[in-house]
């Protein structure tokens, strides 16, 4: 499935390249002050939103704790601070972002950490929200894995890949390879709008630790 065009604006298209750490800490530092209006007004970027409807619906319970992982600005913790979710606890790289986060009031705590790096997060979490980190690194399908180390039993990740990234590297062998390694199920991979201006599309994973003899459903999602 083709989820994007080959050009796309040069702003997005230097995150879509392998970086270091370093790296994409100057770039998420000198984006932050337009990051907000430049993803939502001039790219139409609507993860968020959507990750944020599905998870809402997954994940009933609106006071036991919920982390968003690479939270950026804060614009999926928003969001479900506005549908009733009353601890989340936010963990992005840059900070920055994480100063941008901060000033919307709606986290519990905010931590700066690196998802690539040997992160230690206290398995407290009854959910985990993960919009627009995983792209164009192979490695983030093992790191997905590894989030699923910090949900309590009976636990879900939610999390989306640009559409662009799941092309490019070919997501669908990436997660297989991921599954099997670290014993997880997939319970749905959905296609939703992502950068509607820029014509990218995305997936939506949602899995939980338990491994089952489910084959991947694939589902599409109206826009």
């Amino acid at each position: 499935m083709v989820h994007g065009p080959k050009i796309v604006d040069p702003r997005l298209a230097k995150n879509y390249v392998p970086l270091s750490s370093d790296e994409q800490k100057e770039v998420y530092r000198e984006w932050a002050p337009t990051y907000d209006q430049e993803l939502i007004e001039e790219f139409g970027y609507a993860a968020p939103q959507q990750a944020v409807n599905i998870f809402s619906h997954l994940v009933p319970d609106r006071s036991k704790p919920i982390l968003d992982m690479g939270c950026g600005t804060g614009l999926a913790g928003q969001l479900l601070a506005e549908g009733g979710y009353q601890h989340i606890d936010g963990i992005d790289l840059s900070p920055e972002m994480l100063d941008k986060a901060r000033a919307l009031g709606v986290y519990k705590s905010l931590s700066e950490g690196d998802l690539s790096a040997d992160l230690e997060i206290p398995q407290i979490y009854q959910a985990v929200i993960c919009v627009g980190v995983f792209s164009h690194k192979p490695e983030q399908a093992d790191q997905a894995a590894r989030l699923l180390d910090c949900l309590r039993p009976g636990g879900l990740l939610v999390a989306t890949v640009n559409g662009k990234g799941w092309d490019d590297l070919d997501w669908d062998t990436l997660l297989e390879g991921s599954r099997r390694r670290h014993g997880f199920s997939i319970d749905s991979l959905e296609d939703i709008p992502y950068l509607v201006k820029q014509g990218i599309r995305g997936c939506l994973l949602y899995t939980s630790p338990s491994p089952r003899d489910a084959t991947l459903s694939r589902m599409t999602s109206s826009a």
